[in-house]
């Protein structure tokens, strides 16, 4: 095994063929093809079809987010020709076909994935078969058509062309043995004569790229040969060394030596056909003559040599056969070393050194001729249909091995290997076997009617050799920071309390008075330069590994463990196993092509005591390798420190209950900047802090399950306000100057509509809500320091009125105010969904948070229920909202830093409603 890596330059593909993958056999007009009528005729293993396959002609979106996933450079496929040309000619033109193939081509460079084409892989209009197929010299004319039509329309954004691929299984397979469409069983005539011509046809493309387009479009056009390795048997036997020799003319050197030497077929090609004749007295081969002006128009008509290989062959010396075939005609036999690891094709077996051989045996007898690059265009091997579909560790060792050999020839054999391709994206239809063999770095479900992709091992480990470009351990160098090296903060100002009802009140006056139909206009428009696009995660949902590798119990863990807490029992011991999955995350995310991702540490996976005198290394580590994972696909972090999940070890002291909490806090989070802050630009103190005090020990709802509505929840948030503002404090003093990142807290909201916009008190009403549940936190930090006014009447009344001597709500020194002033560098904010708010007065005998607001808050009427109760999509209350943060704190700079919908278990990948609930949110993010 050689270690190290590929040239800096080296390029990686992957590869799919058209009638494998495509499906649409018949939709918008597409002809058919000669793998439409086999399949239908029953042929195909199962009696399956290529009606369907994997969809693909409906899911190019789906394919480059694999492709993106992947970080391919480069992707090979192949164009139907009927469904551009539905009867194999221009006359048929179909423009619906030819903008599939406009839409493929563009998503794939909008997404910085180049684009290579074959013309021609296996799936010929079933219109020219009618007319002779491949067998009629008609077929030159009809593929030059194509070529150029498809050089002049793609050719602008498709700089690498392969003209046909493996076109010895298209003479061989489909003309001699007829095991493929279109079942010609004529190996002495009928398959020389089709190699004949897909040999002039290639000339031919090659020469209207030459002529035509080579000047204005600057590509490159190739031919992709598939070859075996030939072993001779007894390499100290000359016979032997013979029949391997003659083994690759009839393979490889059919096609080869014609296009890269002198035009013509190879001497020992020719001189075994007349051998075999003379001695069997009759005609077991005929090899059509090139005249020649052809041989010159052949000659050199490839700017790279395509290599297309899978396995290799024992070859021995085997006389007096007069029947015809390859093998008899060549007097070869070959054989199949029974050490050799098998796959779910008898035809394909793993011997990896045979590729380096190969390689050096091209660039011996046809490259170091014509001075071009050799291209391998397909590599890999099938699996069961069944087993371990995604743990493909067969394929992982196929492809380590084979991809190393190659490595092998260039580093150390000097040969001119300039790219790898890997057969092939995903599983699809695999000709007569059907479904049955799986070639895909994504597992299919051909049983589901979306035929959803899933990555498999294959998948992640070759998107690693892509990565490092080769086998070197070094990972990828950052090429962007989302925000530079050092962002310049001014502290934000102090700004005058809220008044009561806020002056923001002119957003209810603005927009209330719109029509259903004015709040319903869609927007079309695009975000300014620099917007940012994420996703988002939490530790306790997604990563698992609860107790792994010295992590402590988290509330959660506590919660969720004990039967009846959670509906059936479900628990976060393993959630999405993104501990150790790092990998496949980082897939997602690279394929979502996003911009930065937040997640949260868990604090009992740093501190399993939830101490700094307990750190976990093995925790840590895990975040330093998804923060470098991050900023090597280039996105962003931007970390939460505290999502929810307190160490349970912090809650038994009274958790956030304990003022003793604001010291703690600070020291985990100090950690956290010295350890991840060189990386990290982006902090998050608190995720929802009113659902912290109000769902977690005012409702008891979530953990730790305090239900104490009445005085709990203030003091809460009283400790969370100045743990936030000590954090802040911290990184300002200590970290800033180094590291340059912005630090903030994330709260949530619903947009509150008044019941009536006319009725002041209503006005108030949907005024107040929003102060307690937004303005409670932001209020101090945005504002004065302090809570706003509308909240500290009312919560000092009710107190009064229940006969309490002081305010349930706790007051801030001035010199607490003064501290929090201030601690967030641009406000985020999370919100789902709309209230519509009236005023009530509440009883005084039920002590709450709740009923000091005076409030009521129903649903927005005729908008879809999602699947969280009290969280209707109602899209235009964000617009609304966003105002709203615009006039009450001084137009801050806003990062929604959640917002999605809950859908129910019966929706898997089809989620429509998701769909339309993100893209009428994110219009009326754009209004």
């Amino acid at each position: 095994f050689l270690s190290g890596s590929f040239p800096v330059g080296f390029e990686w593909s992957i590869s799919s063929e058209s009638f494998k993958v495509e499906g649409g056999w018949a939709k918008d007009g597409k002809g058919e093809t000669i793998w439409d009528r086999f399949s239908h005729e029953g042929h195909v293993s199962g009696n399956q079809t290529a009606d369907l396959a994997c969809d693909s002609y409906y899911k190019v979106d789906y394919d480059v987010y694999l492709l993106r996933g992947m970080k391919t450079p480069n992707y090979q496929f192949s164009i139907s020709w009927a469904r551009i040309f539905p009867t194999g000619r221009k006359e048929s033109l179909l423009k619906k076909g030819v903008a599939y193939y406009d839409k493929m081509i563009d998503t794939l460079l909008q997404s910085g994935i180049e684009p290579t084409v074959t013309l021609y892989h296996w799936d010929l209009p079933q219109a020219l078969q009618d007319l002779g197929g491949w067998e009629s010299d008609t077929i030159v004319e009809a593929f030059k058509e194509f070529s150029d039509f498809c050089f002049s329309h793609y050719g602008d954004r498709v700089k690498t062309w392969i003209t046909f691929g493996s076109p010895w299984a298209v003479s061989n397979l489909g003309y001699g043995t007829g095991e493929h469409p279109p079942r010609v069983k004529d190996p002495i005539i009928t398959s020389y004569k089709v190699t004949h011509n897909i040999i002039k046809s290639h000339a031919e493309a090659w020469h209207i790229y030459n002529d035509n387009y080579r000047n204005l479009q600057g590509g490159k056009v190739g031919i992709a040969l598939n070859s075996d390795w030939a072993e001779p048997n007894d390499p100290l036997n000359n016979k032997d060394v013979a029949a391997a020799e003659r083994y690759l003319n009839f393979m490889l050197g059919w096609f080869a030596h014609p296009i890269f030497v002198d035009g013509d077929y190879p001497a020992v090609l020719k001189e075994q056909i007349e051998f075999k004749k003379t001695v069997c007295a009759k005609e077991v081969a005929r090899l059509p003559v090139f005249t020649e002006a052809e041989k010159q128009r052949i000659k050199g008509t490839a700017d790279f040599f395509g290599l297309n290989h899978h396995t290799s062959r024992l070859v021995s010396e085997s006389l007096n056969s007069c029947d015809a075939g390859p093998n008899n005609v060549g007097d070869f036999q070959t054989h199949i070393d029974a050490t050799w690891p098998t796959t779910a094709s008898n035809q394909i077996q793993s011997v990896p050194w045979g590729l380096r051989r190969l390689l050096n045996y091209i660039s011996s007898e046809y490259t170091s001729i014509t001075k071009v690059p050799i291209y391998i265009t397909g590599n890999g091997m099938p699996t069961e249909y069944d087993g371990d579909v995604f743990n493909d560790t067969d394929r992982v060792e196929y492809l380590k091995t084979y991809i190393n050999e190659a490595m092998k020839a260039v580093q150390l054999d000097a040969i001119g290997v300039q790219r790898f391709t890997v057969q092939s994206l995903m599983d699809g239809f695999e000709g007569p076997q059907g479904y049955s063999q799986r070639f895909g770095l994504h597992y299919v479900y051909f049983e589901g009617a979306d035929r959803p992709r899933t990555p498999k091992a294959s998948a992640y480990y070759y998107s690693k050799l892509i990565e490092r470009n080769g086998f070197a351990e070094t990972a990828a160098k950052a090429k962007m920071q989302m925000y530079g090296d050092k962002i310049e903060i001014t502290r934000l100002p102090s700004l005058l309390p809220s008044e009561v009802p806020s002056k923001s009140k002119v957003v209810w006056e603005k927009f209330t008075p719109q029509t259903k139909f004015e709040r319903q206009l869609y927007h079309y428009g695009t975000f300014p330069e620099g917007f940012y696009w994420g996703v988002s995660s939490s530790a306790y949902q997604v990563e698992g590994g609860w107790n792994a590798d010295g992590k402590g119990p988290s509330v959660w863990d506590t919660f969720s463990q004990k039967p009846g807490n959670i509906p059936n029992n479900d628990n976060g011991d393993v959630a999405c196993d993104s501990y150790n999955k790092i990998d496949e995350d980082l897939h997602m995310l690279r394929a979502l092509k996003v911009k930065t991702y937040r997640f949260s540490l868990s604090w009992s996976r740093i501190f399993p005591s939830g101490y700094a005198s307990s750190p976990n290394q093995k925790g840590v580590d895990y975040y330093n390798r998804l923060i470098d994972g991050l900023i090597a696909n280039n996105i962003a972090p931007m970390v939460t420190l505290y999502h929810w999940d307190l160490p349970q070890a912090l809650q038994d002291i009274n958790g956030w209950d304990n003022p003793e909490m604001i010291n703690i806090f600070n020291e985990y989070c100090d950690f956290c900047y010295a350890t991840f802050g060189d990386r990290v630009k982006f902090w998050i103190t608190f995720n929802e802090p009113q659902t912290i005090a109000w769902s977690g020990y005012g409702l008891g709802q979530i953990p730790p399950n305090v239900n104490q509505p009445g005085d709990a929840p203030y003091r809460v948030a009283h400790n969370l306000l100045k743990a936030h503002a000590q954090a802040y404090h911290t990184y300002d003093q200590k970290y800033r100057a180094s590291q340059g990142g912005l630090v903030s807290i994330s709260l949530n909201a619903e947009w509150a509509e008044p019941l009536d916009v006319k009725a002041p008190r209503e006005v108030m009403a949907a005024d107040r809500a929003l102060q307690f549940q937004l303005g409670w936190f932001a209020h101090p930090i945005f504002k004065n320091g302090d809570y706003p006014d509308a909240m500290k009447w009312q919560v000092s009344n009710k107190s009064e009125l229940q006969g309490l001597t002081e305010s349930r709500l706790p007051s801030f020194t001035d010199q607490d105010k003064a501290f929090i002033q201030g601690t967030a560098d641009v406000f985020c904010i999370s919100t789902y969904t709309t209230k519509v708010v009236s005023h009530v007065t509440s009883r005084l005998d039920i002590v709450s948070y709740e009923t000091d607001q005076d409030v009521k808050k129903d649903e927005a009427e005729g908008h879809l229920n999602t699947a969280v109760n009290e969280q209707k999509a109602v899209a235009w209350g964000i617009r609304r909202l966003l105002n709203w943060l615009k006039e009450e704190y001084g137009d801050p700079e806003i990062y929604v830093t959640e917002n999605g919908v809950a859908t129910g278990l019966d929706i898997t990948v089809d989620d429509t409603e998701r769909i339309f609930f993100l893209n009428t949110y994110v219009d009326e993010a754009l209004k």
